[in-house]
């Protein structure tokens, strides 16, 4: 049975997952997806490891199995693939994301880059030996998780261990957890929303989220409330939170994902049209929340087990849809 590793996200995973395969696959590792040698092996592979998939890929009539190292699917076009093929995705990075969210809580709170940045520039400002400037705490505060998945949950009972009140609404019915105060319905988010010192973003994108958090509901936030996008940019409207944030509707943002990504024709880009860089109050990453060794090990030794269960004919996990 052949095995695919087909782009650059999944070629640069190939060594982790492939030191864990039990199954007797015959793998190949292509980077570049539309070159000659990737064409023709597509041609032979019954599984391919990839996080993305266009009508411009060359044909697959041996594809059976869809692979995605990510847990988001967005990039991939369920329609331009054969019929028959599982779709499954992999997880694994929901500690990292979590952590990544308690990470950008407390520097919030602890103003960290701002005393940081201040005492290195010579300025004992926020000393208590100087009279110094007072910060904030994490404990106490009310935090608000918009969707309450596998990270929204990671991100709760590590909130709730800080002594914070957690807050969180779902789009669909589930079980409220423990370190859950209150479970609303995505109806009722305005209600939470009004509740929250800090929000965190953690949904999906879907129709139902595109946009959700717009200028109404941003000025329907405390003045000085946090919100963390954990989820993807267009979650938030990209224009009224860039007007939120200058003009002082909500207090500051950390924003780990965005509107523009890189591309060939553009590979370092401004993550969006607007110049949050230029906004003291946002800490920007590059989507790299998810992105630690842990993750890594563990979507490794995930997708590996799964790719055996799929060659020995066993049922496999983590799956999306079948075509």
């Amino acid at each position: 049975m052949r095995a695919l590793f087909l782009g650059s996200f999944a070629a640069n995973q190939a060594a982790g997952i492939t030191r864990h395969l039990e199954a007797a696959l015959e793998v190949e590792i292509h980077a570049d997806e539309r070159g000659p040698a990737a064409a023709a092996a597509l041609e032979m592979a019954e599984i391919v490891v990839s996080g993305a998939w266009t009508r411009h890929y060359p044909p697959a009539p041996r594809l059976k199995l869809l692979q995605v190292p990510l847990a988001g699917i967005d990039q991939i076009d369920l329609a331009a693939l054969p019929k028959g093929v599982a779709v499954c995705n992999a997880y694994g990075h929901e500690p990292a994301i979590g952590e990544f969210a308690i990470l950008a809580m407390l520097a919030w709170r602890h103003r960290l880059f701002e005393v940081a940045g201040s005492f290195r520039a010579g300025s004992w400002e926020w000393s208590p030996l100087a009279g110094g400037r007072r910060r904030g705490e994490l404990g106490g505060s009310t935090v608000g998780i918009v969707g309450l998945g596998r990270i929204g949950v990671e991100v709760a009972w590590r909130a709730a261990a800080f002594g914070c009140r957690v807050l969180a609404a779902n789009r669909t019915p589930r079980e409220r957890p423990p370190s859950v105060e209150r479970l609303y319905a995505l109806a009722d988010l305005d209600a939470m929303l009004k509740e929250s010192d800090i929000v965190v973003l953690s949904c999906a994108l879907t129709p139902q989220t595109k946009g959700l958090i717009d200028a109404s509901r941003l000025a329907a936030m405390k003045r000085d409330a946090y919100l963390i996008n954990l989820a993807r940019g267009p979650v938030a409207d990209e224009d009224a939170l860039y007007r939120a944030l200058a003009d002082g509707v909500i207090g500051g943002a950390a924003l780990d994902t965005w509107w523009r990504y890189p591309n060939a024709q553009e590979p370092q880009p401004r993550p969006s049209r607007h110049p949050f860089h230029e906004l003291a109050n946002v800490l920007m990453t590059p989507h790299c929340s998810p992105w630690t060794e842990g993750t890594v090990a563990r979507r490794s030794r995930d997708i590996a087990r799964n790719l055996d269960r799929f060659a020995h004919g066993e049922p496999v996990a983590n799956l999306v849809i079948e075509t």
